[in-house]
């Protein structure tokens, strides 16, 4: 949105197309890390079903915006317009995303429904490789393959935010101390898949800020470096002290996750302008 904005011809109809992307991008992914930590740890069924459903709304309502962007906001309901967009890696990404969040609400208990959850987080993260920088930078299949992986950590970390605020407040120190150790290894890997992602794309430190690309990317890397900070903080300071039943730990630690929730949504709020300009070409663009 900010960066439509600067750029000429600003278009507001675009800048929404920002906010409605940062909007699918919090839901997806909320009912992704939602299903993935009620595979560790019992989770209200409702709460993916809520975030899926979401998700699939908002996706639903990009396409129709997408196509009144196209014909200049003339018309959201243009035959060939619609054809050009659903036959498109828009329309490939978003039904691959719908279609995983459908199968997230339907996932049940037993291995039958983790096996129908577990392939609908996947379709979702994989929508994210279906469109996009991955699909116009070499090398394809790499990038494709580390947007999917750097997904689904995300995903993992800030859906488990809500259920560890609740935790939090209960003062269950256990269940935390337990999270910290598996949500480290995901943020391992969102940091690890997502330096590598930078490095691929960006290619030459000369041309980082050679244009917007760069700036949005640095903006993102500074929200999600904070983000990291509380994490840490959670996990050396704010839950020992919990465990030790300091008066008042419980409340400070749900506060300072809170906080990171509310950076997370700047972060997918980062992503999303990140998704509408790109890196400067290194040779490594794709040529059609």
């Amino acid at each position: 949105m900010i960066l439509e904005f600067l750029q000429p011809g600003a278009s507001l109809l675009d800048a929404l197309v920002v906010l409605l992307r940062a909007g699918y991008h919090a839901a997806a992914l909320g009912a992704v890390g939602l299903f993935l930590y009620g595979l560790w740890a019992p989770l209200p069924r409702r709460w993916i079903i809520i975030c899926a459903g979401l998700g699939i709304a908002l996706s639903l309502l990009g396409l129709p915006l997408r196509v009144l962007v196209l014909t200049g906001g003339e018309s959201a309901w243009d035959g060939a317009t619609w054809e050009a967009v659903l036959v498109s890696r828009i329309g490939d990404a978003a039904g691959l995303r719908v279609l995983g969040l459908v199968a997230l609400m339907l996932a049940g208990s037993g291995r039958a429904g983790a096996a129908l959850g577990g392939a609908g987080a996947l379709l979702v993260a994989a929508s994210y490789a279906a469109m996009g920088h991955s699909t116009l930078y070499r090398p394809r299949q790499e990038l494709a393959a580390l947007v999917t992986l750097h997904v689904l950590a995300v995903g993992f970390w800030v859906g488990s935010l809500g259920p560890l605020w609740l935790a939090a407040m209960r003062g269950d120190s256990a269940l935390i101390a337990r999270w910290s150790r598996l949500g480290a290894i995901a943020v391992a890997l969102l940091a690890g898949s997502g330096g590598v992602l930078a490095v691929l794309l960006v290619r030459r430190t000369d041309l980082l800020f050679a244009g917007w690309y760069g700036y949005a990317l640095v903006a993102k890397l500074v929200v999600v470096g904070a983000m990291l900070v509380l994490a840490a903080r959670h996990r050396w300071v704010l839950g020992p002290a919990l465990a030790r039943g300091e008066a008042g730990a419980g409340a400070r630690l749900a506060r300072s996750i809170a906080l990171e929730a509310a950076l997370a949504l700047l972060a997918f709020y980062a992503a999303a302008e990140l998704v509408s300009v790109h890196p400067v070409d290194a040779g490594h663009r794709i040529n059609g």
